[in-house]
């Protein structure tokens, strides 16, 4: 009896262990990311010769913070890159989403807790990101690199001015190419460490926010507690971002 007893709770936890890496971090992102069943309008002819002629730029997305293919249509989420192609987006900033409080809102928000350590975990990220909101967007950046790679010249990655030019002559020239800027939300995945900049760098991070729901080590957030202006640090690490190129968000 105690046995079955035992072996009924170890396929209870190995049922659990399954639905957490499998199931539950599609629902996570279906609730947060809502695509809803409502008919689209419809789109007038002239509408959708306009739009195809124009250079489509989309400013913040974080499909990165999801263990899914980014050159595969999804069934959850809204980005994609069939979907921004289809879109015609010339140009989409993936986010690093590094770290979020539990039981955000506009007012104020403590530091102290962190929504994404389950998510990491739940998604069998590397180890390394499930306690450390730098490798978290270190890893961020390499994924979108892959993708880049991956992608035979479909997805380009734009680290400097002159990559601009070139993803707009390509699609001048009808290739079918969107551009991908890395970014990241709220520089707490710094952790205190001017040197962990250049290494953000080094994987394509070319915009940052400094904060994002909680204050940190560089300036307090307008939805954090303190609610301040920059730290010394803070005015350090603009000086950093500046002289590397990299927009203060």
């Amino acid at each position: 009896m105690i046995r079955k007893i035992l072996l009924g709770l170890v396929l209870l936890v190995v049922a659990g262990l399954i639905f957490t890496v499998t199931v539950l971090p599609g629902l996570f992102e279906k609730q947060t990311n809502i695509v809803t069943d409502e008919p689209l309008p419809a789109v007038r002819a002239d509408a959708k010769a306009l739009h195809e002629t124009l250079q489509i730029a989309d400013l913040h997305g974080d499909t990165l913070l999801w263990k899914r293919d980014l050159l595969d249509k999804a069934s959850r989420g809204q980005i994609d890159l069939p979907r921004l192609e289809a879109g015609n987006v010339a140009l989409q900033v993936f986010s690093s989403v590094s770290k979020t409080p539990k039981g955000q809102n506009y007012d104020s928000n403590s530091a102290d807790t962190d929504n994404i350590t389950l998510l990491a975990m739940a998604q069998l990220q590397p180890v390394r990101t499930w306690f450390s909101v730098h490798e978290r967007s270190m890893w961020h950046g390499q994924r979108l690199e892959a993708a880049a790679k991956e992608s035979g010249g479909r997805l380009m990655l734009i680290r400097e001015p002159a990559d601009i030019d070139k993803l707009l002559a390509a699609r001048a020239a009808g290739k079918p190419v969107t551009g991908a800027l890395y970014s990241v939300e709220g520089l707490q995945n710094l952790e205190g460490k001017a040197e962990n900049l250049d290494r953000l760098y080094g994987v394509g991070m070319r915009m940052a926010g400094l904060v994002h729901f909680f204050d940190n080590e560089l300036a307090g957030s307008m939805h954090g507690e303190r609610k301040g202006g920059l730290t010394p640090f803070g005015r350090q690490m603009i000086r950093a971002m500046e002289a590397r190129g990299i927009i203060v968000d």
